[in-house]
């Protein structure tokens, strides 16, 4: 039960710091790189975490590139980025389903995605950028905590 109640908690924050990055990105960021992180890896590989993490980078170096640039760009990429959104989903979930990666880990994958395709139904271009460099940023915080704790 602790456990579950302690990713309750790393998961608000983790909201918290897609949403608002500053100070509570920097602080989750340090949750994740703790000796004793708050987070069940279970069997998390790291071969497919790896997996994981290449396609959900490149989704997200996309959105924050096309969100960045002019509106006649965004509105021609914005099918492919949800197209693209939709594919790192499913893989998160084939991993997860796999048992490849632990429900904590797939939560939070897909807490940063869902707020990407959230923010990119509602047109919020800004808001897409946003978090999709933080969301960067957090899914690399997580690359090295499966490295130092993964199988």
């Amino acid at each position: 039960m602790g456990a579950r109640s302690d990713l309750s908690g790393l998961e608000r924050s983790f909201r918290r710091a897609l949403e608002s990055g500053g100070a509570e990105l920097l602080s989750v960021v340090d949750q994740l790189l703790a000796p004793r992180p708050a987070l069940r890896i279970g069997r998390t590989t790291t071969t497919a975490y790896r997996r994981v993490h290449e396609i959900l980078a490149s989704v997200l170096d996309f959105a924050a590139q096309v969100a960045a640039a002019d509106e006649t760009r965004w509105r021609s990429a914005a099918g492919r980025l949800a197209v693209e959104l939709s594919r790192a989903k499913i893989m998160v979930n084939y991993q997860l389903a796999r048992e490849q990666i632990s429900q904590d880990i797939a939560t939070l994958l897909n807490e940063v995605l869902s707020s990407i395709d959230n923010a990119l139904r509602r047109n919020q271009r800004e808001l897409v950028r946003e978090l999709a460099e933080r969301g960067r940023v957090l899914i690399d915080a997580l690359a090295v905590l499966v490295y130092r704790f993964g199988g």
